[in-house]
């Protein structure tokens, strides 16, 4: 008989125990993982289905605060779905998910989010891909960076002053971006400073080095390293963690930096912002791979809520019809207000298109002209012209 459940306290390293089994690793290469678990799941917020006393398929919440335009949204952080290969095509994870979903209503969380393991299975419970995100690899020998130009003084800091030093970095760089985390105190310490064997891959512990400027931080990246010597000739990678800058001049003195590291003539940056300034910083343009990606996924469950809750470049109203119901949405001097209403719609779309549109990271032109929605003309600009923002979203946080 199956059975889902929140899982007790003493429940948290079997619940490991099956999400790494799904995900092909091993508990031996994340020792504190179920005290991780612990500090930062609030109690209730972690499920499993049981087949006897056998635990087959997890998932948990993390309660998050989430950058939405204009302000900040509390956000139910859908993570640790796994389904053992045993137990699949069973209905588990849509019970799991629908568990989720009403879990967060309980908490009054207006949205959901979550990193999609695999792109085809969200969508269908209505999360759309609302963030993305650059690969970037840049050859360090063919690229001269920010050639020319006035930069900031480095240092280098060790860990326990990076603690210290890099969360106000961080908040100044990250103020006015759509699809931040709000890091506390916990998630600084269990995720961000964490070193344990499986986040590191076989590379170095984490290397930070701040970029100052008359005194005052204004960025940071940090990095992990991996030596290696090809033919007698030095072949290592730089594996950045992060890279954030309060300006155009810092972004370029870090990436000045990073490309000067001797031994190392490769850097990589998996999840890069998709208008970072590398492309433009690099005097040759093709020393730099880009790949494009999906990177956050969100799913709009209070949709009154959720639209009241970001702000709106401009005036206006849009009339919208999702799935069952209609609704309007008026915005004045960049507050917006949502309700249902009787009035004939202007534009027609499902939720999970409404959810990639929420943060202004994809436009209800280009969702028209992949038949996502559909709208009169003026009624596609109208959303374009709301729901739309200046600063591209970006998630950080792989969670």
């Amino acid at each position: 008989m199956l059975v889902l459940r929140a899982i007790t306290d003493d429940e948290y390293e079997a619940f490991r125990a099956t999400l790494f089994t799904t995900f092909g690793d091993d508990l031996e290469r994340d020792p504190d993982g179920a005290a991780r678990a612990r500090a930062l799941l609030q109690p209730g917020r972690a499920w499993a289905t049981f087949d006897g006393a056998t635990m087959v398929a997890t998932a948990a919440t993390f309660a998050l605060t989430l950058g939405v335009p204009g302000g900040t949204m509390p956000m139910a952080g859908l993570t640790m779905v796994s389904v053992r290969p045993t137990h699949r095509r069973r209905g588990l994870m849509r019970a799991l998910i629908e568990r989720h979903l009403d879990d967060a209503r309980a908490h009054g969380e207006p949205i959901s989010g979550l990193w999609a393991s695999q792109a085809t299975i969200y969508g269908r419970f209505g999360f759309g891909i609302a963030a993305e995100a650059e690969d970037l690899a840049l050859d360090c020998r063919n690229a001269t960076v920010a050639d020319g130009r006035d930069l900031d003084d480095t240092t280098w800091i060790e860990a326990d002053e990076a603690r210290r030093r890099l969360p106000p970095i961080y908040a100044r760089a990250v103020a006015d971006r759509p699809g931040v985390l709000h890091r506390t105190p916990v998630w600084w310490d269990q995720r961000r400073f964490l070193e344990a064997p499986f986040v590191r891959g076989g590379a170095s512990l984490r290397r930070t080095v701040v970029a100052v400027r008359d005194g005052v931080d204004v960025g940071y990246v940090v990095y992990r390293a991996r030596g290696a010597w090809t033919d007698n000739v030095p072949s290592g990678e730089t594996d950045i963690d992060e890279l954030l800058a309060v300006d155009g001049r810092a972004e370029a003195t870090l990436w000045r930096f990073v490309a000067g590291i001797d031994l190392f003539p490769r850097a990589v940056w998996d999840n890069a912002p998709v208008d970072g300034a590398l492309p433009w910083l690099v005097g040759d343009p093709r020393a730099l791979r880009r790949r494009r990606c999906d990177a956050l996924w969100l799913r709009i469950d209070d949709v009154a809520a959720a639209l009241a809750g970001r702000r709106y470049p401009r005036d206006g109203a849009l009339t919208f019809a999702l799935e069952d119901q209609t609704w309007r949405l008026e915005a004045t001097g960049g507050r917006g207000s949502c309700a249902p209403t009787t009035t004939t719609p202007d534009l027609h779309l499902d939720r999970a298109s409404l959810s990639s549109m929420f943060l202004g990271g994809v436009s209800a032109t280009t969702l028209a002209r992949a038949g996502r929605l559909r709208g009169s003309i003026a009624a596609v600009r109208t959303a374009d012209e709301l729901l739309g923002w200046p600063v591209p979203p970006w998630c950080p946080e792989v969670f």
